[in-house]
């Protein structure tokens, strides 16, 4: 069912971060982004009815995306792909309490999973990881070169290898 899902669904985009990109005076004065705020603001009162339905609250965000103008290449900049949202999960959860989520998406945007975090520490340990996390791409560490959060990760690679 998974691979059926991930063939079906290439991303996701989240209109939250869409609409603060694009609706900056709103968010300097501090005002709502709730759904109904926004159809209320954007579109009109009768937009607010059905709203916290799955599907109507689809139909809102997409008129609310068409009456700002956002273009589609700024959607698709800004969506994130079905394997990095499914990899950037399994970090987090797999990691929670040795690392942040933060570092944990960083992860995962360094287009590494878990699966290839698991083979790099059984191949070679502490400095494979090492190497992969703190390879230098564009002048910049691939996640980190943090001496204490490499070692939070391999060591909970190393508890979860001896379960």
């Amino acid at each position: 069912m998974m691979e059926q899902f991930k063939k079906t669904v290439v991303g996701f985009a989240d209109t939250l971060t869409i609409f603060k990109n694009f609706l900056t005076k709103r968010q300097e004065e501090k005002q709502s982004f709730k759904v109904e705020d926004l159809a209320r603001d954007f579109l009109g009162p009768e937009f607010t009815e059905g709203l916290h339905n799955a599907a109507q609250d689809i139909k809102i965000l997409s008129t609310l995306i068409d009456k700002i103008n956002v273009p589609n290449d700024k959607i698709i900049s800004m969506a994130k792909s079905t394997p990095f949202i499914l990899a950037d999960r399994a970090l987090k959860k797999y990691f929670k309490g040795a690392v942040t989520s933060v570092i944990a998406s960083k992860i995962a945007l360094g287009r590494i999973n878990l699966t290839t975090l698991k083979k790099t520490f059984q191949l070679a340990g502490y400095d494979s990881v090492k190497m992969l996390l703190a390879e230098n791409i564009n002048n910049k560490p691939r996640v980190t070169k943090n001496e204490k959060t490499i070692k939070a990760i391999v060591d909970r690679l190393g508890e979860r290898e001896k379960k």
